[in-house]
């Protein structure tokens, strides 16, 4: 988002605000997704965690959704907002900024990867009894949602990247905003 703001191209400033919304769905997402494996489980630690990819599948895939989203992996919305940033790097031919940004890409997938396999593909710690309770609907629906959402922004990038440029549009020449808040217009520069 930094970058995006950094470079302060309409392109770019779009990205940034895709990737605003993305992260509000991602990362709440990913939080919910910790308290329904919380709520499974009895804990939040990683190392008392394991094997729930056995046991509900449905989970592991839920959480993969934002993680891989997060890690800019196609079809998801990460992947867009990433795609419309380095395209206006290059463009601007920002080479050092657009490789940092994609080795921080390829970290976060990395942290991804190691938290799913830690929750999901591992065994369960030894001499460890985890409680197996259900998870209610009510806090199902919020993660289910969410990650609907971010596949949604992933297949159909072009509705929310419309909107996207629209409010870059007004982050370039705030003249519109300014008297539609304040029933006047901007000094003159």
């Amino acid at each position: 988002m930094i970058v995006g703001l950094g470079f302060f191209t309409r392109g770019a400033l779009a990205a940034t605000v895709f990737y605003i919304v993305h992260h509000i769905l991602v990362k709440a997402n990913l939080f919910l997704i910790g308290g329904i494996i919380g709520r499974r489980t009895g804990t939040q630690a990683l190392a008392k965690t394991g094997g729930l990819y056995k046991k509900a599948p449905w989970l592991a895939l839920l959480f993969l959704i934002p993680a891989m989203s997060l890690g800019g992996i196609p079809p998801l919305s990460g992947f867009f907002a990433k795609f419309t940033l380095v395209r206006e790097g290059l463009a601007l031919g920002e080479w050092m900024v657009i490789s940092a940004c994609l080795a921080v890409g390829l970290l976060t997938l990395y942290s991804m990867i190691k938290i799913w396999n830690e929750a999901f593909w591992k065994d369960a710690p030894a001499g460890e009894s985890q409680p197996d309770r259900p998870v209610p609907l009510l806090m199902m629906a919020p993660a289910v949602a969410l990650a609907a959402c971010t596949v949604m922004f992933g297949i159909f990038p072009g509705v929310f990247m419309g909107l996207a440029l629209r409010a870059a549009d007004q982050l370039i020449n705030p003249a519109g905003y300014i008297e539609a808040v304040l029933h006047t217009s901007p000094p003159a520069r």
